[in-house]
């Protein structure tokens, strides 16, 4: 069985690196998978040639993502893609979040700004609600662009960032629940819960989402995951999801839901590595 595991190009002045590869390699030699690192970017793959292909540490798609969807569908055309691509086109803009909110799963309340207009009511709304705001665009990965507004100037230059970048700005108060308790990702393989990590504050302590630690799978956390699934159609079908996740009002809500290349944060259950690999088998057998 052959697997195209499909990375990007990472950028070396600002390095994200895939720590998941270690464990996914290890995981595929158990099986007897021949695991090929194929790179999205390049044309001169014949993607036919794979039993599937898994999106994984594509990170560098943001900027690019029209052509990314592209390659996506394409190669859906010619093997087995885990996620889809229909599913990828739609959790790629983070506005998404309106549309799981409109099916009750609760979310940090949100306003989106195309405008500079509409980012000044959006940034007045947020400071209602806390004492700083979180802003970020609705199509990025990696904290990138993303910041953290403790006065509207600052906030309204985060935003002028991302309207430069032809994207969409996310405008949300601050949860200070990130610095103590900190964002818990939720690790779902083949729609069971694996394990849950939490992340270090992107915002205030820099990184890109990096692991902080290992964390307990708690009731609330299963009940969370249980409602998310609920909202979401296709969710039988994914081969990995991601549930990041904070504390707001003494209940847990969701913060992105990541079902395109999130790093799956193996090194606190390796074993997440052959549950991903045995179930994928199992689909393509």
């Amino acid at each position: 069985m052959k697997i195209a595991y499909v990375v990007g190009n990472d950028n070396p002045a600002d390095p994200d690196p895939d720590l998941d590869i270690p464990f996914a390699t290890e995981a595929a030699a158990q099986l007897d998978i021949d695991l090929v690192f194929a790179n999205w970017n390049d044309n001169s793959i014949a993607w036919e040639s794979f039993d599937a292909a898994v999106i994984r540490s594509t990170w560098d798609y943001v900027p690019v993502r029209d052509e990314f969807l592209q390659f996506t569908k394409t190669v859906e055309t010619k093997t087995k893609l885990f996620n889809s691509h229909d599913v990828m086109r739609w959790n790629t803009d983070k506005k998404y979040l309106s549309v799981l909110e409109g099916k009750g799963v609760p979310i940090i309340p949100t306003k989106f700004a195309s405008s500079i207009d509409e980012a000044l009511s959006a940034i007045s709304w947020a400071f209602e609600k806390a004492d700083a705001i979180a802003i970020k665009p609705t199509v990025g990965a990696g904290a990138r662009l993303a910041g953290k507004a403790t006065t509207k100037e600052e906030a309204i230059e985060f935003v002028k960032k991302i309207l430069e970048a032809k994207r969409t700005a996310i405008i949300q108060p601050y949860i200070s629940s990130v610095d103590d308790e900190g964002e818990k990702a939720i690790i779902v393989i083949n729609g069971e819960i694996s394990h849950v990590a939490k992340k270090v504050p992107a915002l205030t302590k820099g990184g890109h989402g990096d692991a902080a630690g290992q964390l307990e799978i708690t009731n609330e956390v299963r009940e969370i995951v249980k409602t998310i699934s609920n909202a979401v159609s296709e969710w039988s079908d994914l081969l990995f999801a991601r549930v990041d996740v904070v504390r707001m009002d003494e209940k847990l809500v969701l913060m992105e839901l990541e079902l395109t290349e999130p790093w799956l944060f193996m090194q606190f259950r390796p074993a997440a590595g052959l549950d991903l690999f045995k179930a994928l088998k199992q689909r393509i057998a």
